[in-house]
This record gives C-alpha cells, structure tokens and sequence, in this order.
C-alpha cells in the first residue's frame, strides 16, 4: 500500500481528524517503512490536492485540512488497494502462528531478566505521545518474545514478516494503540506467572483485534 493511499485512507476512516498535526517527515518515513523522499513526494501530493496543508512558523508543520478533497479523490486511492486486503490476511494468519509458539514456550523458559526486559518496552510504550515513536517499539516487543523462546530461526521468520506487514500499516489514533499496549502487558504479565495458556490467549486478542482493525473495508460511496 503506497504512502498515498495509507493517508489518504487514514483521514477517510477518520484515523486522523481534520486539525490534526502529523509527524515529521522524517519519523514519517519510518514508520511507514519508506524512504524519506518517498514521504515528501507523498506529502506534496497530499497537499496539493487539499487533504493536507502545510503552516509556516514556530506552531507550524503539516496538518489534515479541515475541508479535504470530494469523495471522487478517496474512491482513486480505494482502487490502489485491491489486493492488499488478502496480503495483510495472510501475513497476520502466518504471524500468528509463529507467534503463539514463541509466547506459549517464553512462558515456559523466561527468566527475570527477561521479564523485565519486556515490561520495560511496555513502559516505554505508554510513554510515547505519537505512532510513529510506537511503531518502533512495537516489534522490537515481540521480537524479544521471539527470542526468549529461540532458536534464531524463528527470530528471523518473524522479522521478516513484521517487515512485510509494515509497509502494510496506516496510522492509528493514540486510544487504539494505547490498547494494544494494554494487550503487550496482559502477555507479559502471563509470562511472568509461567501462564503459556493465559499468554497464549491474550497473543491471540491482540491480533484478533489488530486484524480486525487493519482490514476493515473502507467505507463506499454516499
């Protein structure tokens, strides 16, 4: 799903609002997995035609216009999309497969050591004030997971699909990511008690309802 599309996707759905400011182009980039003169190419096309506006100043930056573009400029970038519904479907299926493996032996093996190691991401989480700054914690949660429970092999099937999935990824309001944390600390706090059942469990409502929120249908024309 190019840069486009996912913003113009995002302010659509209403995942950011008219008013809202965005990150900078550089921690946009990031997390979209692009390079940086991708995103600005992106921006100045989101500008141009009216769903961003750019401000001068102290205050400044790059903000949703309060009056974006007519249904007509969505329904294009909707047509971009075909497909990628079924790409993200299946990446989520494969990752929740290799995941429910790491977690259900982490709560088997994990130290304190590695418990703390994964309540402090968590912490770190609830810390951050934008998605771009989770985005880069996010993976590195469960990539710790991953490595908790070995062997190397599976740190690295599941890095490449967070990888894949990434590019796959729009923004998301605060609310909806500080409850994916909420999710992150029910697995850990399941690790800790040696709970692969209850960790299992809470692995499987995060993505559920991640998956859930990831591919819901844009909606149609009025």
């Amino acid at each position: 799903m190019d840069s486009v599309a996912r913003l113009a996707l995002a302010v659509e759905l209403g995942l950011i609002s008219p008013g809202d400011r965005l990150p900078n182009e550089v921690e946009l980039a990031e997390a979209f997995g692009v390079a940086r003169i991708t995103m600005r190419r992106a921006l100045s096309e989101l500008c141009a035609r009216g769903v961003l506006v750019r401000r001068r100043g102290r205050a400044g930056g790059t903000f949703v216009s309060s009056a974006p573009p007519n249904q007509h400029f969505f329904d294009e970038h909707r047509a971009r999309l075909a497909g990628v519904g079924q790409e993200m479907r299946e990446l989520l299926d494969y990752r929740r497969v290799l995941e429910a493996g790491a977690v259900h032996v982490a709560a088997a093996t994990a130290t304190d050591r590695d418990v703390t190691a994964l309540r402090d991401l968590v912490e770190s989480m609830d810390t951050v004030e934008d998605w771009p700054a989770f985005r880069r914690l996010d993976p590195r949660f469960h990539l710790t997971i991953a490595s908790i429970a070995g062997p190397q092999r599976l740190v690295d099937e599941l890095a490449d699909v967070l990888g894949r999935l990434r590019p796959l990824y729009f923004p998301h309001p605060m609310a909806f990511l500080r409850e994916v944390n909420r999710q992150h600390r029910a697995i850990v706090e399941a690790i800790a008690s040696s709970d692969p059942v209850a960790a299992t469990a809470a692995l499987s409502d995060q993505l559920t309802a991640l998956q859930h929120e990831l591919l819901v249908d844009p909606p149609g024309p009025s």
